[in-house]
């Protein structure tokens, strides 16, 4: 077991009640046409600078589960989570970074202060500055639909942390799995958009889309299969042009509990066959 690892099952087991990470969805969903949303500004950084603000602040949500929301760590500490090279001098300077580029995109408040740790406080994920609430009960207390709307969230599992594969993945992937993680369909069916909706949804390139997909299948995290689509509407037409589809869905340690629960019912309701 790495250190990050070790971090992340104590973050787990000191956890309480809070075992997957609740996000909403307008971390990565665009609702302001014009601006990209959080996720996307993120990671427009190249190289894994992008993944260390978005990393950072999925394990603040994970620390911070209860009011005020707030958590006084070393930057050092996070640098171990992170998996961030010498995280006492390098790694530190990297977590002081990210926190730098949450402050600016309205997702956390800094209190910096002298001779002691910063204390971070978590504010909501749609980057507008307003007081975090958890979800659930931002949702219970709506009352509208419209109000549930905006406090719609989903789940990233613990497992993907302890395991050390969410700290490896490149700005692209965990880009990926965060939209893969937000947009899955519930009962089970595989996720797809055209070309032209992913880009005004999330705010992401196509080469973001290709090079996160790509690792995120390395990793034995996500199962990609192409259907193909007639691009006319009349079936008796021969010579149509056939356009292929991805359909993209989640394997592994990135299935939420919510789907591995759907499998077992599944599984448990089949008829046994009677043997010959």
């Amino acid at each position: 077991m790495t250190a990050a690892t070790q971090a992340a099952k104590e973050l787990l087991d000191t956890s309480g009640r809070r075992q997957e990470i609740p996000v909403r969805n307008a971390f990565v969903r665009t609702s302001d046409a014009d601006r990209p949303p959080p996720l996307a500004r993120l990671v427009s950084t190249r190289g894994r600078g992008g993944a260390v603000p978005v990393l950072l602040y999925l394990a603040l949500i994970w620390r911070s589960s209860a009011p005020p929301f707030a958590t006084d760590l070393p930057a050092r500490k996070w640098a171990v989570l992170l998996d961030l090279d010498d995280p006492d001098v390098r790694g530190a300077r990297r977590v002081t970074n990210a926190l730098d580029a949450l402050e600016r995109e309205g997702l956390v408040s800094l209190e910096r202060r002298r001779g002691e740790s910063t204390v971070v406080t978590l504010l909501m994920e749609s980057g507008d500055g307003r007081a975090y609430e958890l979800p659930s009960t931002a949702t219970a207390r709506a009352k509208s639909r419209t109000d549930a709307e905006r406090h719609r969230y989903f789940k990233v599992p613990p497992k993907l942390w302890t395991s050390g594969q969410i700290q490896s993945m490149s700005a692209s992937a965990l880009a990926m799995l965060l939209v893969l993680l937000c947009e899955r369909n519930v009962d089970g069916r595989r996720t797809w958009w055209t070309t032209e909706r992913f880009p005004q949804l999330f705010a992401l390139s196509p080469s973001m889309r290709a090079k996160g997909t790509r690792e995120l299948e390395d990793l034995g995290l996500l199962s990609v299969t192409k259907q193909r689509v007639a691009e006319g509407t009349d079936p008796t037409r021969v010579f149509v042009r056939d356009r292929v589809r991805n359909l993209y869905q989640l394997a592994g340690d990135a299935r939420p509990q919510a789907m591995r629960d759907a499998q077992s019912t599944r599984k448990r309701s089949r008829p046994r066959r009677e043997k010959a």
